[in-house]
């Protein structure tokens, strides 16, 4: 399972985001939680403590994260998986419209300022 995003604009976070997904595998949903590590307007790479299920490498998956203020959903299929020592990393392609790949930038973009001023605040 390897794969590359092949992207110029891709943005390891500081501080790791939340995220949730979701899946149905028969028809009974789940969600569960892990921590955004990069993303770009494409895809994320995600960490979990437990790993993920052949159910949910198979299928569609819904996430759902918040950048800055506003919150984003989008589905996604995942693309890679590496071992971490605090569980499972995994490469996901996310399935956007121009119009969440502009959310994503936007409140990427406030996010970074938001950092930046609490780095000048802190000294």
């Amino acid at each position: 399972m390897e794969y590359k995003r092949s992207e110029s604009f891709r943005h390891e976070l500081q501080t790791p985001v939340d995220i949730r997904y979701s899946c149905i595998v028969n028809q009974i949903a789940f969600t569960r939680v892990g921590k955004i590590l990069d993303i770009s307007p494409s895809g994320v790479s995600i960490l979990v403590k437990d790993e993920l299920t052949e159910e949910e490498l198979y299928n569609d998956l819904t996430f759902s994260f918040c950048l800055h203020t506003k919150e984003i959903q989008t589905g996604g299929i995942v693309r890679w998986k590496k071992y971490h020592n605090d569980g499972f990393r995994y490469g996901v392609e996310l399935q956007t419209t121009e119009q969440i790949e502009k959310l994503i930038i936007e409140e990427l973009k406030l996010r970074r300022k938001q950092e930046v001023l609490e780095m000048k605040k802190n000294g």
